[in-house]
């Protein structure tokens, strides 16, 4: 699954893949109109050397809702138990980083 983040939004792409989870944005978006979109539609923050997001866990969840199979959860959960383990969990749980790529 990714995040993609255009200059008025995000959505959430392919969310029945629970084996890969990035974010991704056009080029021509600046980095102070990247974070203000990650905030106006809460889905996440930018790291401070601006490689990743932390993408809430319950926002990945709201977008990924009637849009996946039977047994989603249970990827899900699997996918951040990995990430946990990678240390890309926050300590609270609430959110997962996610590699920021630019899109040309």
């Amino acid at each position: 699954m990714y995040l993609a983040i255009s200059h008025d939004g995000v959505a959430l792409k392919q969310p029945e893949v629970v084996t890969d989870l990035y974010a991704s944005y056009w080029e021509r978006l600046a980095p102070g109109r990247l974070a203000a979109v990650l905030a106006e539609h809460d889905a996440g923050e930018l790291t401070e050397d601006r490689a990743h997001v932390m993408v809430p866990v319950a926002t990945l969840r709201r977008l990924a809702a009637g849009r996946v199979p039977e047994g989603w959860d249970a990827d899900f959960d699997a996918m951040l138990e990995h990430a946990r383990s990678k240390g890309w969990l926050s300590e609270d749980g609430t959110t997962v980083r996610a590699h920021l790529e630019m899109e040309r």
